[in-house]
Parts: structure tokens; C-alpha cells; sequence
């Protein structure tokens, strides 16, 4: 190589004097040490450059893909969800109509229930041996007049006073529409169960003659028991399993105990054991109803155990399907979906991610706080929204 001096300020210029100069390759261990430094670099700078370039095209269609999704959700949100801050509280009514249409289609089908007789089970000399069926006929403790009450109208009491309170509507549309959905359910699995089973209820055999225990006869052919009560009275001896009372009761109740449970927000972590008092008091209540059934003699143990069971798994289904889980951070919301169109775009974005209130009492920064937001997402729709 010609030893020259030769002042260039670009590196790219040095590189390629020096290739044309010298008859030696970059890459031979003859080359001078200047040529090597620089094509390192150079392939250096090309890998650095394919690397920005993948990087940059994988963000660029991550960001893409983001968008479109979003964009999606927000249109199918504005499909489903009607404008409640524009057309009032009955835009969430007729949302749900197909919930409260099937309420009615329940009832009905319950209703249905009484034109079925209910199955009539084998009852022979040997049941008469033992005293599961011969209990006294009684009159009933709690009459069948009481337990819609104690079902519907103590909890639509407390819903409402507590909608006075709060003034929230979503939360009383959703607690009535729970609370009936989860009565009227357990009522027609109830008497559904009934008329299939049939099973005999304590005092069969005082009912059979009239109130009284007297020897029965049985039919030589079948060997069922000749009873001398009109039908519709053996009907209603047919029909111990489940309790209806302690069935109705706990699914009233027991929604009533979680919604209070959640207003409450009874597992907040803070040790407030009286907050446990009222939904004891309640759940007491129920168990008292069913307690009658087997003191009346007009079920059997297992028949109050079952109806309870019934009414309060029905009861959680209905409620979770309105409110948040007892162990949220929000466990006295309903879920956050919200009409789409009524509020800021930034605000529908965050209320999707679930915006929490700050806890009373607590140091957050209020200031750094959408308000508005919250507001939405617990249905509390004002009129400081921009209508764009």
C-alpha cells in the first residue's frame, strides 16, 4: 500500500481509497487494520438498521391491530347498549326487555305447574308401619299468604329505601330485575320438582282420612292405601319434596343478604364484624321459616334442606348476574358496561377498565381523579357530559 496522507472527513471516502489502493481483501489477514475496523462497522450498522426496521414494522402492526380491535368493541358496544344519558332511565328498561319477558314466561310455565297432578307414589301397609307418614295434620305456622311477602315485598322494601339513599337507578333496575328473576325461578323449579316426585308429606295418612288415623284399607290389587279425602286433598298430600316455603324464602332472602352484603361491603377488609349483624339477622329469618315446615309436620327434613338449597344457589346465580362479587373492590356496583355515545371518548375507554372511586378517608390525589367516569360507571349519568 502507498504510504500517503490524505485528509478526508468522511470515514465512507477513507474506506473506499483504501479498498481501491490496496489489492488485499477486507477480510484477509493481510489487510490493514484500519480496512477491517471500518467494514465491521459498516456490517455492524447494517444489522442495526434491519433490526430498527423489524422493530419498527411488528410495532406498527401491533398498533394497527390494536386499533381495529378497539374499534370493533366500540361498535359492538354501540349496537348492544342503548343511550341511557339521552333517552332516560327507560333506554335501560328496554335494553333488558328480554330479561323481564322472561320473568313473565316463567310465571306461566309455573302456573302451568298446578294443572299437573302430581305423581302418586306408592304408599303400602308397610309405610303405615313406620311413622314417617303418621304424623298429625297441623295447620301451617307461616300460611302461604305470608311468603310472598317475606320473598318479595321485605327485600323490595329495603332495595327501594335503598334507592331513595343512593339515587342510583341502574342499581335498583337491576336489583328488582334479580331479585324477581331468582323468586320466580325457584318457584318453578320447585313445584316443578314437586309434581314429578310426589313424594308423600308427614301427616299423609291424617290428611287421607279426613285428620284422623284411622286403620286404613288398601286396594287388594295394587296395594296402594284407599284414602277417603277428595282429590284436590291428596294432591297436596303428594307434595312434600321440596319446600316451597323455605325454597320462596331463601331465594327472597338470600338475595336480600347478598345485596346488603354488598352494600355493606362486608369483606372490605377493615374488621367491621357488625356489618355481619343484619345479613345474619336476615338469613335467620329464612331459617325460621323453614324450621316451621318440619315442626307443622308438612315436610320432611330433607325436603327443607333441599328447598333451601335451591332458593339460595338461584339466588347467587341471579345476583351475580347484576352485581359484582362480595370480594371486589366495588362490591356494591353493578358491572361497568355504559351506553356509548352520551360521554367523552377518554371517558368510555377508562370506565372500560373498570375507574374505581378513591376510598373515603384516604390520601389520593382528588385532583388527578376523573369524577366523571366513576359517575357513569355506577349510573349516575349527569348533564355536565359533552354531547358531541
Amino acid at each position: 500500500m502507498r504510504n500517503q496522507v490524505i485528509e478526508l472527513t468522511d470515514t465512507s471516502e477513507i474506506g473506499e481509497i483504501i479498498m481501491d489502493d490496496s489489492p488485499e481483501s477486507d477480510d484477509s489477514p493481510m489487510a490493514p487494520p484500519l480496512t477491517r475496523r471500518l467494514s465491521s462497522t459498516s456490517r455492524a450498522q447494517e444489522n442495526m438498521k434491519k433490526f430498527f426496521t423489524s422493530a419498527s414494522r411488528t410495532i406498527s402492526n401491533a398498533v394497527q391491530r390494536n386499533h381495529e380491535e378497539l374499534k370493533d368493541s366500540e361498535d359492538l358496544i354501540e349496537e348492544e347498549i342503548p343511550i341511557l344519558a339521552e333517552l332516560g332511565p327507560a333506554a335501560l328498561f328496554r335494553y333488558h326487555l328480554n330479561d323481564w319477558l322472561q320473568i313473565v314466561l316463567v310465571i306461566l310455565l309455573w302456573l302451568l305447574c298446578f294443572l299437573v297432578p302430581p305423581f302418586q307414589r306408592h304408599v303400602g301397609e308397610k309405610n303405615f308401619a313406620t311413622p314417617e307418614l303418621r304424623y298429625p295434620f297441623k295447620s301451617n305456622t307461616i300460611p302461604f299468604q305470608a311468603v310472598p311477602v317475606i320473598a318479595v315485598f321485605v327485600p323490595l322494601v329495603v332495595i327501594v329505601g335503598i334507592f331513595i339513599k343512593r339515587r342510583n337507578f341502574r342499581d335498583l333496575h337491576h336489583a328488582l330485575l334479580g331479585l324477581l328473576t331468582a323468586v320466580a325461578l325457584t318457584a318453578l323449579i320447585t313445584d316443578a320438582v314437586k309434581v314429578g316426585i310426589g313424594r308423600p308429606r308427614p301427616h299423609f295418612y291424617a290428611r287421607c282420612f279426613g285428620g284422623t288415623l284411622a286403620q286404613p284399607n288398601y286396594d287388594p290389587v295394587t296395594g296402594n292405601v284407599i284414602c277417603v279425602a277428595t282429590a284436590k286433598e291428596m294432591k297436596e298430600a303428594y307434595k312434600s319434596f321440596p319446600s316451597g316455603h323455605t325454597s320462596w324464602t331463601f331465594a327472597g332472602l338470600s338475595y336480600l343478604a347478598m345485596y346488603m352484603a354488598g352494600k355493606l361491603s362486608i369483606f372490605d377488609r377493615k374488621g367491621h364484624s357488625w356489618k355481619v349483624l343484619p345479613i345474619i339477622v336476615v338469613m335467620l329469618c329464612a331459617t325460621f321459616v323453614g324450621v316451621t315446615r318440619i315442626d307443622d309436620y308438612w315436610h320432611h327434613w330433607t325436603d327443607v334442606c333441599t328447598g333451601a338449597s335451591i332458593g339460595t344457589l338461584t339466588a347467587y346465580f341471579c345476583y351475580r348476574q347484576h352485581f359484582r362479587s362480595l370480594f371486589d373492590d366495588l362490591p356494591h356496583s353493578t358491572y361497568d358496561y355504559i351506553p356509548v355515545g352520551s360521554v367523552p371518548r377518554a371517558t368510555q375507554i377508562k370506565s372500560k377498565r373498570s375507574v374505581s372511586a378513591p376510598p373515603e378517608n384516604s390520601s389520593f390525589d382528588n385532583s388527578s381523579y376523573d369524577k366523571t367516569s366513576y359517575d357513569v360507571e355506577q349510573g349516575r349519568v349527569t348533564d355536565s357530559f359533552d354531547h358531541k
